[in-house]
Protein backbone atom coordinates (compact mmCIF):
# COMPACT_ATOMS: atom_id res chain seq x y z
CA UNK A 1 0.00 0.00 0.00
CA UNK A 2 1.37 3.53 -1.38
CA UNK A 3 1.50 5.98 1.99
CA UNK A 4 0.16 9.57 1.14
CA UNK A 5 2.81 12.15 1.55
CA UNK A 6 1.03 12.93 5.03
CA UNK A 7 2.05 9.54 6.77
CA UNK A 8 5.73 9.57 4.66
CA UNK A 9 6.12 13.25 6.48
CA UNK A 10 5.42 11.69 9.80
CA UNK A 11 8.21 8.50 8.83
CA UNK A 12 11.16 9.27 11.34
CA UNK A 13 10.00 12.19 13.49
CA UNK A 14 9.93 12.60 16.92
CA UNK A 15 6.85 11.11 18.95
CA UNK A 16 6.37 14.14 20.11
CA UNK A 17 5.28 15.71 16.79
CA UNK A 18 1.24 15.13 16.38
CA UNK A 19 -0.31 12.82 14.09
CA UNK A 20 -1.82 14.14 10.88
CA UNK A 21 -5.62 14.77 10.39
CA UNK A 22 -6.49 11.75 8.59
CA UNK A 23 -5.06 9.47 11.31
CA UNK A 24 -7.90 7.92 13.15
CA UNK A 25 -6.83 6.40 16.55
CA UNK A 26 -6.56 2.58 17.03
CA UNK A 27 -5.44 1.88 20.28
CA UNK A 28 -2.26 1.10 21.96
CA UNK A 29 0.53 -1.93 21.53
CA UNK A 30 1.68 -2.89 25.00
CA UNK A 31 3.37 -6.23 26.32
CA UNK A 32 4.47 -7.31 29.85
CA UNK A 33 2.35 -9.50 32.42
CA UNK A 34 -1.50 -8.19 33.48
CA UNK A 35 -0.68 -5.18 35.89
CA UNK A 36 2.44 -4.48 34.69
CA UNK A 37 2.14 -4.09 31.24
CA UNK A 38 4.54 -1.59 29.34
CA UNK A 39 3.16 0.78 26.53
CA UNK A 40 5.29 0.96 23.43
CA UNK A 41 2.93 2.57 21.36
CA UNK A 42 -0.18 4.57 19.96
CA UNK A 43 -1.52 3.01 16.83
CA UNK A 44 -2.69 5.15 14.24
CA UNK A 45 -4.89 4.04 10.82
CA UNK A 46 -4.46 6.57 8.20
CA UNK A 47 -8.19 6.94 6.50
CA UNK A 48 -6.56 8.27 3.23
CA UNK A 49 -4.04 5.72 2.23
CA UNK A 50 -4.99 2.72 5.03
CA UNK A 51 -1.51 2.70 6.70
CA UNK A 52 -0.68 2.18 10.04
CA UNK A 53 1.47 4.46 11.68
CA UNK A 54 2.99 3.70 15.57
CA UNK A 55 3.98 6.87 17.61
CA UNK A 56 6.42 4.97 19.69
CA UNK A 57 7.00 5.61 23.36
CA UNK A 58 10.47 5.59 24.79
CA UNK A 59 10.03 1.61 25.29
CA UNK A 60 9.32 1.35 21.43
CA UNK A 61 11.48 0.52 18.25
CA UNK A 62 12.67 2.79 17.77
CA UNK A 63 11.75 4.92 20.79
CA UNK A 64 10.21 8.25 20.97
CA UNK A 65 9.74 7.95 16.78
CA UNK A 66 6.98 7.45 14.09
CA UNK A 67 6.88 4.27 12.20
CA UNK A 68 4.91 3.12 9.58
CA UNK A 69 3.69 -0.67 9.82
CA UNK A 70 1.89 -3.88 9.19
CA UNK A 71 -1.60 -3.85 10.81
CA UNK A 72 -0.96 -4.51 14.74
CA UNK A 73 -1.79 -8.08 16.10
CA UNK A 74 -5.21 -8.31 17.97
Amino acid sequence: MQPCDACLGLVGKPSSVPPHGDLAASGASAFGPPGKMTKVSNNWNCTVCGNWMYQNTANGDPPNEWVIGERPEK
